[in-house]
This record gives structure tokens, C-alpha cells and sequence, in this order.
């Protein structure tokens, strides 16, 4: 028989109902102050409609944090991005995450991390993936400004709160960051009662992160004591998560459109192999000698995936195939 996991987790456990009951009220209660001046979204925890305020205006930039990110329960795998895209269309596109409410919604980032997710034998519903900005930055996508990331988001006073409840409500064995400023964030988040500024990327490398390499959490720069202490509360005897950086999977960086012999190419597959190392590594799992095709439930029964990012990712899918990734 499978043990329940009643303290926090065990190798081979299946939690029990009451554990699984106290993981969800833990993403319940992110959900609900992140939409906390979007009354249409408290009650509409898979956001079947975009974010209104209370006088009925639609927000002009949506959060992108719900039951679509995946999971309200404990995931091995974490993984924190930078901010919702809209696939080139700068907050007027139907595709990316702003569009769809999906992270990594529709866009060739999108297919990219399926792609990525299927490697390990994962999908949408059994992993979370959020960002270290959950709506669209100003500037109508790419990186968000440090400045952005200080700002209050619903009754959080930065989004970097959110980053670090988040980490705590997953409790991941492997926590990704996909790209430089997830990587940063999550550094950042854990840290809190020291600073709210990002490290750098220099000092992050000097604690031993490198790209495509996953590391057990650097003990020289370990988080600030009430995240510790909300952690054991949380996990009991878990320890911190290893941390893998990733190039983050946007076109401008892999591309299944590209040549075998180009470098749009080749960090796709350094990225697909990092993780499989790690999953193999850091979390015992035997991987898939092929990807499988996603299941048709949860995430994927939505109408914006069956209808806008389905057909997309099958295109991206089937390219990325044919290079054998």
C-alpha cells in the first residue's frame, strides 16, 4: 500500500485528503490576494472571463495567476518565468499568456515548454509554472523593470511576495527558473527581510549557478529566517529545493523553425537535456524514451487551449519532433 503523506513529503507518498485540503487553501488564499480588486475572479477560480474591477471595467492588463497555472497542490517541479507575453501583439493579441490567461499561452515560448515539459514525462496538469511578473509589463511584454516588480500587486506589496508564497504553497524538490529574471527573482523573494533588490547575475554566478546545471540551494546564500521557518511549517524535515537555470524558451532564443546546426537549435537541447538530467538526479524519476502526447482533461479541456493554443502547439510540436527533440 501507499503510504499518505500526513507530514509534509515522503518519497512514494500519495497525499491524503486532509493534507491535499491544506495544500489548496495555501494557493486559495495567493489566488485571492492577487485578485483582490477583481471581485468577477474570487468566485471564478479558473478564470473563465478576463479581470474585471469592481466598477465592471475590464483590466487593461489581466493577472495571469488561477487554476491554469497548474495544480493547487504540492509539485516537484516549479517553475518561475518572467512575465506574460502576447505573442508579439503588445497586449492585442488572442495568443500568449495575456490573451489566454495561460502562462506560456499560445506563443513559440508555449510550444517550447511543452515541449521541454514532455521530456520529463510532465504536463500542465500535474506541475505549476507561474512568473516573477503575473501580467503584462508596461512596455506590452519582455522582461519586467525591476520597478515593476516592486509594485503592489492586489493586497501584495510586490510581486516578489508573491514569488515567495508561491515557492512556499508548491514546495518544489526542483525549482526552474526560466531565464535570467526568474532567476534573480527567485533569489530575491527568499530574501526578503534583507533586501527587495534582484542580485545580479554575477553574484548569483559566483554562489555556483550555472546555466543547465542544477545545484542543491547555495548554502552561502541561504533565505531569510521567516521564509525558513514557513517552510518547515509547511514541509517539516523537507529540505530547500536544488535550482536549475534554464535559457529562458522564448523565440528569440529556441526556435523549431531553425536548423539542427544553429544555435536556436542547440540551446533547446541543451535546455531538454539539463532537465532530464535533473530529473533523473534530483528527483528519482525515470523518464520517457519519447514524449507523449498531452492529456485532453484539466488545463487542456479549456477553450483557449483547445481552440487557439492546440493548433499552434501542434504545429511547434511536430517540428520540434522532426529534430528529434
Amino acid at each position: 500500500m501507499i503510504p499518505s503523506c500526513v507530514s509534509g513529503w515522503k518519497p512514494g507518498c500519495v497525499p491524503s485528503a486532509d493534507v491535499r485540503a491544506i495544500e489548496e487553501v495555501r494557493f486559495r488564499s495567493i489566488f485571492r490576494r492577487i485578485h483582490a480588486e477583481h471581485p468577477n475572479c474570487l468566485g471564478d477560480e479558473w478564470l473563465s472571463d478576463s479581470c474585471r474591477f469592481e466598477t465592471g471595467t475590464l483590466s487593461e492588463r489581466p493577472m495571469v495567476w488561477s487554476r491554469r497555472n497548474g495544480p493547487w497542490q504540492r509539485s516537484d517541479v516549479l517553475w518561475i518565468g518572467a512575465a506574460p507575453g502576447n505573442a508579439g501583439g503588445k497586449g492585442t493579441g488572442r495568443l500568449g499568456a495575456h490573451g489566454t490567461r495561460i502562462p506560456f499561452g499560445g506563443d513559440i515560448a508555449g510550444g517550447n515548454l511543452d515541449a521541454l515539459l514532455g521530456s520529463i514525462g510532465l504536463d500542465r496538469n500535474r506541475t505549476f509554472i507561474s512568473a516573477s511578473l503575473n501580467h503584462l509589463p508596461l512596455k506590452g511584454g519582455g522582461e519586467p523593470t525591476p520597478a515593476e516588480l516592486n509594485q503592489p500587486v492586489g493586497e501584495y506589496p510586490t510581486s516578489l511576495h508573491i514569488v515567495r508564497d508561491t515557492i512556499l504553497a508548491a514546495g518544489p524538490r526542483l525549482l526552474i527558473a526560466l531565464g535570467n529574471v526568474g532567476l534573480r527573482v527567485i533569489f530575491a523573494a527568499t530574501r526578503l527581510a534583507d533586501s527587495n533588490k534582484l542580485p545580479s547575475q554575477k553574484q548569483l554566478e559566483s554562489l555556483g549557478l550555472q546555466r543547465s546545471q542544477w545545484i542543491p540551494w547555495p548554502a552561502h546564500w541561504p533565505p531569510d529566517q521567516g521564509f525558513l521557518t514557513a517552510w518547515q511549517v509547511a514541509w517539516t524535515a523537507a529540505t530547500l529545493p536544488a535550482v536549475l537555470w534554464l535559457t529562458h524558451p522564448s523565440a528569440q532564443n529556441m526556435s523549431p523553425y531553425a536548423g539542427r546546426e544553429t544555435v536556436f537549435h542547440s540551446r533547446m537541447r541543451d535546455a531538454r537535456d539539463a532537465l532530464r538530467t535533473a530529473a533523473r538526479e534530483v528527483l528519482g524519476w525515470t523518464l520517457p524514451g519519447q514524449r507523449l502526447a498531452p492529456p485532453s482533461d484539466g488545463i487542456y479541456a479549456l477553450p483557449e487551449w483547445r481552440d487557439l493554443i492546440a493548433p499552434r502547439n501542434d504545429e511547434l510540436d511536430r517540428l520540434w519532433r522532426a529534430k528529434g527533440i
